[in-house]
């Protein structure tokens, strides 16, 4: 009974969570070799297997420590517990025994074994640290409807409104953390901008308004023909969802796809659902992906920089090189003490940052950062 409560409960914060990312391809491709020690009381065979398990666990989280660099939740720890360390030897690839023996009392295996990083990885997207790793990103959802031909008064609303909440719970679901557009007024503003072909205008409203993603969602109804249903004339009406979602910084696009689903009576709302849902899942995946290539491979920064001379700006580009996991530094704008770079970095933004508010000259100050965007004054 225990047992069943407790894959009840790995079940229920696993929902809590992210869904996994599968990608076998790039599971096989990457093994991690690592040297672990694992001790067990005792001096019988029993203790040599519980030593040699230990061993493997051991393993498993010096592979897991590669990617996680912030603190847990406790329940991104306890899923940690339950669902990776105890199964530790499905992510070990193969293993050699070093030593073995007893100890002052206690049994001693020492190991050198091949953890699987790829499964290892799409494991832990699963229990939500990619989401943590970017620093728990904050989205905002604008949707809004467009009508080719006139309906029903409310068809349109009633489907912009289906699909925003919608979309809204399968974030939250996700383990995503939402921004209301706030006022009327401004929900109006952004769904004008999004119509008229403005997103820089309306990411810098969401900025604004505390989010770091924009995602923009247009449903579109337009009518097809009308039909006798059970002697009763209906109007139908297709089906078509858009979503593309954004950085608000930057406007670099994260996901754009759409789905449609055949027409439907006015009232009929179920096709329009299903689209969205499967739409909003594909977005999801899409988006954890890239965030998943930016985490663990090298990820494009942008460091702006105030109050810089040139014999400064030199000096600190000499250190950004010397930072391991930063790959390339390039000066793409100068002017006036102000100073734009891009850099490759193997890691999150956050821990460049800690990188570089520890370097010992110019001296310099960290004034912010968000999304891919590094904010630093030299100190005069």
């Amino acid at each position: 009974m225990a047992r069943i409560s407790r894959i009840v409960l790995i079940s229920c914060l696993v929902s809590l969570f992210l869904v996994p990312v599968p990608d076998p391809a790039y599971a096989d491709q990457q093994a991690k070799e690592v040297i672990a020690l694992g001790v067990a009381d005792g001096k019988s065979a029993r203790a040599r297997d519980e030593a040699l398990n230990d061993a493997l666990r051991q393993a498993v989280e010096q592979g897991v420590g590669t990617f996680v660099t912030a603190e847990l939740t406790v329940e991104q720890q306890r899923l940690v517990e339950e669902r990776i360390y105890t199964e530790s030897g499905g992510y070990i690839q193969s293993y050699d025994i070093l030593r073995q023996g007893v100890q002052e009392d206690l049994y001693e295996v020492e190991i050198k074994a091949r953890v699987k990083m790829g499964k290892l990885e799409n494991d832990l997207i699963s229990i939500g640290l990619i989401i943590r790793k970017k620093r728990n990103p904050r989205v905002m959802v604008v949707i809004y409807s467009s009508e080719v031909d006139s309906s029903f008064m409310g068809v349109a609303l009633e489907g912009n409104r289906n699909a925003e909440n919608q979309l809204e719970r399968t974030l939250i679901e996700k383990g995503f953390q939402l921004v209301d557009a706030g006022q009327v007024s401004r929900k109006k503003e952004l769904e004008s901008l999004l119509l008229g072909g403005d997103p820089k205008r309306a990411s810098m409203i969401a900025k604004e308004l505390g989010a770091e993603i924009l995602v923009q969602g247009e449903v579109r109804r337009s009518f097809v023909n009308k039909r006798s249903i059970f002697g009763r004339p209906t109007r139908f009406f297709t089906n078509e969802i858009r979503l593309k979602a954004f950085e608000a910084d930057t406007a670099k696009i994260l996901f754009s796809d759409f789905r449609t689903r055949p027409a439907s009576g006015a009232e009929a709302m179920l096709p329009l659902e299903d689209a969205t849902s499967e739409l909003a899942d594909e977005m999801v995946a899409g988006i954890l992906e890239q965030w998943r290539q930016d985490i663990f491979n090298a990820s494009s920064y942008q460091l702006k920089i105030e109050k810089a001379s040139f014999s400064e700006l030199n000096l600190f580009k000499k250190g950004l090189i010397k930072i391991r996991g930063l790959n390339d530094a390039q000066v793409r704008s100068f002017h006036s003490g102000h100073a734009l770079l891009e850099v490759k970095y193997e890691g999150p933004l956050e821990e460049l940052a800690e990188k570089i508010a520890a370097m010992k000259a110019p001296a310099l100050e960290i004034l912010g950062l968000q999304a891919n965007i590094l904010e630093i004054k030299f100190a005069k």
